[in-house]
């Protein structure tokens, strides 16, 4: 009896995309079951929400991979041969993710992370891999092989058996392609309403450990999500474990210990520590800041910083600080994270949040604050809201849910400093918790510069460095702002305020790394802390385990950086500018490709440069092993009161 025939297309292309789903979730269910310790610290309901936000991110690569194969399948072309080719594309596709998830659930265990920025190094490995795949893995590939061309083969003898082109009118067959369209559309984005599409740091909306972004994820999403990246060289061949044991030498305080050699920065004091005053924090980032337009700082006059430059005099003035890159998520990951910009690795909130790191936030929560992030950008500028949150804040806000609270001559494109701060006030002064940290992002200082309020328009609006100094003062005014609902609302007199930019923004035309890393940094809490200069280098990456040792927290942490306030500690800055680094020291700075020199800054007769480039290339190395490895932070010991 002959079977009849039809047009299938669609019911193959819905069975299509709920294989391709399924074998995602048996992926994931898989990944679970091999790596039970792992995941041993998530809830029921952690594993559950893992499995089903999962869905997610799986059918971005099915509507990415599959989608398009589909649209093309369900196209109004009669011929058997077309509905055949597609069909086997299909096959090809599928048998491609089911290789692909095989071998991330091979590698998942060696660095308890789905495969990312490895994909980038694949061109340089070919005549390792083909070696590889050949002989260490014959035996799979063969039956992978075998399993792909059988199925290719019932699926050409299923069309040819089955397949009768329909007689659909063209209307019908446009609603049906505009509707595939749609679905891979919605696919791709991974949401309904505005904002960036589906990306590696939208799991943390879901989750909050990375145990449980391993399980939201997929190795194929993330290898995906990291390679369209394009692909980077790391040329810095400094030895491995001579970098890891100068960073530690460096980094790790003469009253710290290490935790675990597996992570030889994650550390912990061991002298007793005195029981202080449970001080509050206010970090505030500040967009763009250069020294140079602040007077208490570089004395040229300009007359836009009349708040700050008391704030200078009355606090903590760190004269030598420096940014650890150029951009504004690179100071977020410093500042809030401690964790440098390491060339060859992705950046944070695009693929390297699937290392671990050390939750700064979380530890101030796990003693009782009150923690939160507010920028006046909206959430999904960088993801930052997103990133405070994986990083353990309780509370993240952006544009969108802070209120204008004065009436503005223009619209700003990155919010308004003053709104930003009265909301954190707001935040602040309704708290149930006795202490707070409050992680603030402000960005009236980002070019496109808007007018603001007509008192602090001082300059027409003719030059870069006009604009920028009409929104430096109102800026300038609105930290002052905060200050008084500080004093006013009863929370200044026991409240370090840290103020410190993201990156520069102008300043002279001077190539130096000194003009284009250094940055306002000022502890202000004029009731803790006595006012002083200090003008050795420290860098944004001290700042955590500073903030640790001035409340009287005492966790297991990682950082790039160590205690401002530890006078006789070595100091350097690294810094990363592009795909090179270079490193600031009292002596000198010095640019490097990873491979050679580019330039040396002297600063003193008796700076070496070998000691500099040997110094720079270890902790460039240490940072990207650390990173790289998974090997940065254990977040078992951070459950450990």
């Amino acid at each position: 009896m002959n079977p009849s025939k039809k047009d299938f297309r669609l019911k193959f292309s819905a069975g299509a995309v709920l294989a391709s789903l399924a074998l995602f979730m048996l992926a994931r269910a898989a990944l679970f079951l091999l790596n039970g310790a792992y995941f041993s610290s998530l809830s029921r309901g952690e594993i559950l929400s893992g499995f089903l936000n999962g869905l997610r991110f799986d059918y971005y690569m099915v509507a990415l991979l599959t989608g398009p194969v589909l649209f093309f399948l369900n196209l109004p072309v009669k011929a058997r041969a077309w509905v055949k080719t597609w069909v086997c594309v299909w096959a090809a596709e599928f048998i491609f993710m089911a290789g692909f998830l095989i071998a991330d659930l091979i590698y998942f265990p060696k660095v308890n992370r789905h495969i990312a920025e490895e994909i980038l190094q694949l061109s340089n490995d070919w005549g390792f891999i083909v070696s590889y795949i050949f002989t260490e893995t014959w035996l799979p590939l063969a039956i992978l092989l075998s399993l792909f061309g059988i199925f290719v083969w019932q699926l050409g003898r299923y069309v040819n058996r089955r397949y009768q082109a329909r007689a659909w009118s063209w209307k019908k067959e446009t609603v049906t392609g505009l509707l595939i369209l749609l679905l891979i559309f919605l696919g791709i984005r991974g949401h309904l309403g505005s904002g960036k599409a589906l990306g590696v740091a939208d799991a943390y909306k879901y989750v909050s450990s990375p145990a449980g972004s391993a399980l939201v994820l997929n190795g194929v999403f993330t290898s995906y999500q990291i390679g369209r990246k394009g692909a980077v060289e790391v040329s810095n061949k400094y030895p491995q474990d001579k970098a890891l044991l100068y960073a530690k030498e460096q980094l790790v305080s003469a009253d710290e210990a290490v935790l675990d050699e597996k992570f030889p920065l994650m550390r912990k004091r061991t002298s007793s520590v005195v029981s202080s005053p449970k001080y509050n924090v206010v970090v505030v980032l500040l967009e763009g800041w250069h020294p140079y337009y602040v007077d208490a700082l570089s004395h040229n006059g300009f007359g836009a910083t009349p708040v700050f430059d008391e704030i200078v005099k009355n606090g903590v003035n760190f004269s030598n600080a420096y940014a650890t890159g150029q951009r504004s998520i690179f100071g977020f990951s410093a500042v809030f994270a401690g964790v440098p910009l390491v060339p060859g690795l992705p950046m944070f909130g695009y693929g390297l949040e699937l290392t671990a790191f050390s939750p700064m936030p979380k530890h101030f929560a796990d003693k009782g604050y009150y923690t939160f992030f507010a920028q006046t950008s909206k959430r999904d500028s960088y993801r930052l809201c997103t990133l405070a949150s994986y990083l353990g804040a309780q509370e993240s806000y952006g544009w969108e849910d802070i209120p204008e609270r004065l009436e503005y001559q223009e619209k700003a494109p990155f919010g308004y400093d003053y709104d930003a701060f009265m909301f954190a006030a707001d935040k602040i002064k309704n708290r149930k918790e006795p202490n707070f940290l409050a992680m603030l992002f402000t960005g009236i200082t980002h070019e496109p510069f808007t007018s603001t309020l007509p008192q602090f328009d001082k300059h027409p609006y003719d030059s870069w460095e006009h604009g920028f100094l009409n929104t430096l003062s109102f800026a300038d005014w609105s930290i002052g702002e905060l200050i008084n609902r500080a004093k006013k609302d009863g929370w200044f007199d026991d409240t370090v305020f840290v103020f410190v930019a993201d990156h520069v923004s102008g300043g002279k035309k001077d190539p130096s790394l000194k003009n284009r890393f250094r940055i306002p940094l000022v502890f202000y809490a004029p009731k803790i802390l006595k006012p002083a200069q200090i003008d050795y280098v420290v860098s944004q990456l001290d700042i955590v385990p500073t903030l640790y040792r001035l409340t009287g927290l005492n966790p297991a942490y990682t950082s790039f950086g160590r205690d401002l306030f530890e006078k006789d500690a070595p100091r350097a800055a690294l810094v990363s500018e592009g795909m090179n680094i270079g490193l600031v020291t009292e002596q000198g700075a010095m640019r490097h490709s990873g491979g050679k020199i580019l330039s040396v800054e002297k600063f003193s007769p008796d700076f070496d440069e070998r000691e500099t480039e040997n110094k720079l290339l270890a902790l460039d190395k240490a940072a990207y092993t650390l990173l790289k490895e998974n090997r940065w932070y254990n977040p078992a010991y951070g459950e450990k009161k």
